[in-house]
Order: structure tokens, then sequence, then C-alpha cells
């Protein structure tokens, strides 16, 4: 039999408290979405009420209590969901449009001196087919940073066989409403990724996603280099200004200039390294694609079993 989780699924924004009361100190808005629940108390204080504790990373104690149900009105759905299985570790050996994986690493570098700047992003190098502000300053910021990184990687292996333009840059910096999960749409579309069986699945080796942490307010593009499925860690490489970042790194490890390009050994053991589930709770609103890169050594999981 399948193994299943408790998902609490909210249609409008709710209060959420230290304590199964609403009498109890308010924590904060718990925004519309689906919840990992860690505990429920049904009937409780009295009949008249159910409560249910969330994980919610983006408050500060990481959980809140929310009262789902009061007499016949509910506030929330709660349902069981099938823990996904590992995703298959597709090799992409016998994909002509697949990278190997140093063509990643090997620009890695580039980034060491940058620093964060929500506002302005400059990029190392130039892309094929547009026109971009290049350093210095160096500063970037999550989107540019993963488009500079995928793009020349890419670029560099294939040449004029690997398109990009200006239509594709707009889809990175996402200055449409149309979609707002862009970012992904330009890596499938132009041939760098593959679509994935849905949003929840578990991340293969080098997937880009883009998430919201409302809707649609509060976004962020980044990498997932891979994912320890018995940890349910993932290595997350991005751009960011927060999680100990100020520019590109591992979150939860530190800055690629302070700790080098090649992650600490067996990282997915580290306390501060986030787990997917985590990452589902905080990014409410996301898709992803999984780069077509081969070769892969970076994370140390390649042929690893624990």
């Amino acid at each position: 039999m399948a193994e299943t989780y408790r998902v609490a699924r909210l249609p409008i924004r709710l209060r959420g408290f230290i304590l199964p009361s609403t009498s109890s100190q308010f924590e904060g808005y718990v925004e519309a979405g689906d919840y990992f629940v860690l505990e429920e108390k049904r009937n409780y204080p009295n009949s008249d009420t159910d409560y249910a504790r969330l994980e919610v990373p983006t408050l500060g104690a990481m959980d809140t209590w929310i009262c789902v149900r009061w007499r016949t009105q509910k506030y929330a759905e709660l349902v069981d969901e099938e823990t996904p299985p590992p995703t298959p570790r597709l090799p992409f050996d016998d994909d002509p449009l697949a990278i190997p994986e140093s063509r990643l690493t090997g620009l890695l570098e580039a980034f060491f001196d940058y620093h964060y700047d929500p506002d302005q992003g400059r990029y190392p190098w130039e892309l094929p087919g547009i026109r971009l502000p290049l350093a210095p300053p160096k500063v970037n910021n999550c989107c540019t940073f993963v488009e500079a990184l995928i793009v020349k990687a890419f670029a560099d292996e294939h040449g004029a066989a690997f398109e990009w333009n200006a239509s594709r840059h707009r889809q990175m910096m996402i200055v449409s409403t149309e979609d707002y999960f862009s970012p992904v749409t330009a890596a499938i579309e132009s041939g760098m990724g593959l679509h994935t069986p849905s949003p929840d699945v578990p991340p293969h080796p080098w997937t880009i996603i883009q998430g919201w942490r409302n809707q649609w307010r509060s976004g962020h593009t980044f990498l997932i280099v891979d994912h320890h499925a018995a940890t349910d860690k993932v290595l997350m490489l991005e751009s960011n200004s927060a999680y100990g970042l100020n520019g590109v790194g591992y979150r939860g490890i530190g800055m690629l200039r302070d700790k080098g390009i090649q992650p600490p050994a067996k990282w997915w053991t580290l306390e501060d390294v986030w787990t997917w589930r985590r990452v589902q709770s905080t990014y409410l609103f996301r898709q992803q694609a999984w780069l077509k890169v081969k070769d892969r050594r970076l994370s140390g999981l390649e042929g690893a079993t624990s």
C-alpha cells in the first residue's frame, strides 16, 4: 500500500494561531493553497470546532494552527495524498540537445563576486540574439542569474543549433501577466528542458523552478541541482539576499565565493538545507522543468545509495 500524507486545502486566506484556539495569539495569515498537516484536533475543545496545525514556512515559527470547522461551516478541506515515488534519474545520453554538467559548473566561478540586487541585473557575458546590460557592477537577481547560466551553457555546447532571442529573454524576466511561469516555459520551448508530470513531483537533477509565495506576489526563479529522496533534501542553487546569501550560492549552505562550487559531502545531512516539502509549502504556486543535463557529478548523488 502506498504511503500517504495529510494535506489541508485552503480556498481562502485564514488566520493562523499559536494554539488551537481563535482566542490565542495571532501569528499571521495563511494564504489560500495546499499545506502539509502536522497535527489535527477534531471536536476540540468541544464539538463545535476542528483545528489543524499546518507547516507554513512563511511564518516565523514554521507552523501554525487554523480553525478548520466551526459548527457546520468548513474553512478548509483535509485530504490524504499518496507520497510520490522518487523521480527516475534520466541520463539524457541519447538526447541531442543535452549538455554535460561541466558546461554549467565551468561557468559558476564567474558569479563569485556578484551581489544581489532586485532592481537591476547585469550579466557576465553576452547571450545569443539579444543585447544585455553587462557587468560591472557585478550585481544580479534570481532571473538574470538563471538565464545567464543555463543559456550560456546550452549556447556554448550547441552554437547556432541553439536559438535564443528577445522573446525568450522576456519570458525569463516574466514581463507578461499571461504566463506567470514563463521562465519554465522558456526552458521547455527552447529545448533546454522537459515538461514534468506535475508541479508536485520530486525534482530531477538540474530542475528550473518558478515559484510564487502568493498569487502573484513574491516570485522567485531558482535551480535545484539534485534531490536526495531518502531525506527529501534539495540542493538549491540561486541568486538571493536571504538564507545567508547575498548573491549566488546554495541555500542553507552558503555563497559560492565563500564555500566554492563543490557542495559539502553529504550536504543532505545538513540541518539548514531545505526539503522539497518545505519548498512546496513556501512556494505555493510553482512550475518546474527538468533541464537536459548529462554526465552529472556535482551533487555526489549519481550512483549513491544513501
